[in-house]
């Protein structure tokens, strides 16, 4: 469990995120509107910008040079990047003691890289699921699930 201090729970996905905060152990879950954050567009890749395209040597067959990158999987590790960048810089001004992690599978594993240390030690249960659509009531529910194990 928890020990007193301010805790935040962090539910992300690669497109949107969101902080939820808990002044003390039991208070109840705030949602600053400066902590509900979207994918924007500086992350998006322009449809337009395809990779570029090569000849084959014999022949007349074209295909994409593109060294396996996937642009939707790059959306999502900007967006990451920042989430983790703010939540790194809230740790600095020391706005939170603990922190508690929901996401699915590939955004945690992208967040757990992108967080800095001090971060990652002040995390005290994390989940691979995807609870951003989750009503507050029924979250309460599962985030005091989590911190019992």
């Amino acid at each position: 469990m928890l020990q007193n201090g301010p805790a935040w729970f962090l539910l992300a996905d690669g497109r949107r995120a969101r902080v939820l905060i808990e002044e003390r152990r039991g208070a109840p879950l705030k949602a600053p509107e400066e902590w509900e954050l979207e994918i924007e567009d500086q992350d998006l890749y322009d449809p337009q910008d395809r990779p570029p395209r090569g000849f084959d040597r014999v022949g007349s067959g074209r295909h994409a040079m593109d060294k396996g990158r996937n642009l939707h999987e790059q959306e999502e590790g900007n967006f990451l990047r920042r989430v983790a960048q703010r939540i790194g810089e809230a740790d600095k001004r020391k706005q939170f003691e603990h922190l508690v992690i929901a996401a699915p599978p590939r955004a945690l594993g992208a967040l757990r890289e992108l967080l800095p240390h001090a971060v990652q030690s002040r995390i005290r249960a994390e989940t691979a699921k995807d609870l951003l659509d989750e009503d507050t009531a029924k979250l309460r529910e599962r985030l005091t699930e989590l911190l019992r194990q």
